[in-house]
């Protein structure tokens, strides 16, 4: 009998493949890099800035109004929208104007009484005539624990 012949074929086939793949895989890696930093986030291809920004702090905000019912945050726009992501970036969603377009930032009280105040005039808001607003600012407590470290109360009208 005969010893079975292979075909050399088989051998050349199956290293083109072994080549292609490795070249393909490079292919993608090479765009992973070169994508995000030429046109910025295309998807799959991102340039990763997940928690870059590394806050030390932020902000809860809570607003109720003048009977002292609380009021629905994202009707305010001060919902926190923070992904991990700097606010809009690689979401493919345009987020709302909320208070909060810097995560980690603690407004001052002029800054949240001039957003309020335009929340205020808006034409769904005009039959509230004042609200309360309370920031609750979460920081470090010591070296092992994060929670709430200040709260500031303010109440704002329309004029």
């Amino acid at each position: 009998m005969n010893a079975p012949q292979t075909c050399p074929q088989v051998g050349e086939c199956c290293t083109l493949r072994h080549q292609a793949a490795v070249l393909a895989a490079g292919l993608v890696l090479a765009a992973n890099c070169i994508i995000p930093l030429t046109m910025g986030d295309v998807y799959p291809f991102t340039t990763g800035p997940m928690f870059r920004d590394c806050p030390r702090q932020f902000c809860n905000y809570r607003i109720f109004d003048e009977m002292g019912n609380l009021l629905p945050s994202d009707h305010w726009l001060v919902q926190r929208v923070y992904d991990g992501n700097p606010i809009g970036y690689g979401v493919g969603v345009r987020p709302p104007q909320v208070l909060e377009q810097s995560f980690g930032v603690v407004h001052r009280r002029e800054a949240i009484q001039e957003h309020v105040v335009a929340q205020l005039r808006r034409p769904e808001h005009r039959s509230i005539p004042m609200v309360e607003v309370v920031q609750e600012v979460i920081g470090p407590i010591d070296a092992q624990r994060v929670g709430p470290i200040k709260e500031n109360r303010w109440k704002f009208s329309r004029e």
